[in-house]
């Protein structure tokens, strides 16, 4: 008996929970998330906008990842970016961005221009730009650049070209490309590769270092200098124009990795360093 009161109970219990069920009202569907602005995503729509740099100093420095510098024959430092419209922000409005340096936004195109005893720096405020950033200067001006970690994660990197005056870069992360730059010129790279093409006559010391990454380097078929080239994890490649006036040193211990070529190039010339801790160093012939 007490089974049988036990079965009509339960029998019961599960009718009314699925007449609960077939009453039930479905839940709403979740609202949409709000657009999130993503540091290299399409966050909205991006227009080229230009500026020229008032009251430029003896030299110019740029804190920047992705950019493009040109020389010209001008007097003025010319700004070119892709930049966002300007969004519908209530809680924004009356507001500046700031970062962590203290830098605001003084340019209208998320950049801080300042100068300071002589020298007229350019920064990055707020997230970087998605496009590379365009700067053309005059070919005579000196110029140093230092750039970040944003290199690596936007696919971007530091080219410079068609500079007569001295040339200093450092990055973290991304490709250096130099082109036409007649020195002096100061390379450092942390994780990328170092490019250099030289066309006319280097006036200055060269010095090019990669931590990680490889140094390729091509100058004119009878460029002559006093080379001190070493790589710890990689080969040295030159081309059959350049010849070495002293061979490459023996390793004075057999768990020596590194190679190095120390001595006069083509007679010998400008001082030209050529370093990576891990990568290969080519030398061709600028054609």
């Amino acid at each position: 008996m007490i089974m049988g009161m036990a079965l009509l109970f339960a029998n019961a219990l599960q009718a009314q929970i699925t007449e609960n069920a077939e009453r039930a009202v479905p839940p709403k569907a979740p609202r949409p998330p709000k657009t999130m602005r993503m540091p290299y995503g399409d966050s909205g729509k991006r227009v080229w906008k230009e500026i020229k740099v008032p009251n430029v100093g003896e030299k110019l420095l740029l804190k920047f990842d992705n950019v493009s510098i040109e020389g010209y024959n001008g007097k003025d430092v010319v700004i070119t970016a892709k930049v966002e419209e300007q969004e519908e922000n209530d809680r924004a409005k009356g507001l500046r961005v700031v970062n962590g340096s203290g830098l605001s936004d003084n340019s209208g195109m998320g950049m801080n221009i300042q100068n300071i005893a002589g020298v007229t720096e350019i920064s990055m405020v707020g997230m970087p730009l998605e496009d590379s950033v365009h700067v053309r200067v005059p070919f005579d001006l000196s110029i140093s650049v230092k750039g970040g970690r944003g290199g690596f994660f936007n696919d971007g990197g530091i080219e410079i070209k068609d500079i007569k005056a001295e040339v200093e870069i450092s990055s973290t992360m991304g490709d250096v490309k130099v082109i036409n730059v007649t020195g002096p010129l100061n390379v450092k790279v942390a994780q990328g590769d170092v490019v250099a093409k030289f066309v006319q006559p280097v006036k200055g010391p060269i010095s090019l270092i990669a931590a990680m990454g490889a140094v390729d380097v091509a100058f004119p078929v009878k460029f002559g200098a006093n080379v001190d080239m070493k790589t710890s994890m990689g080969n040295i490649y030159a081309a059959d124009e350049f010849q070495f006036e002293k061979p490459v040193e023996e390793p004075k211990s057999t768990y020596n990795m590194s190679n190095t070529v120390k001595g006069k190039m083509n007679g010998g010339g400008q001082d030209v360093i050529l370093k990576t801790s891990m990568g290969d160093i080519y030398i061709r012939t600028q054609k």
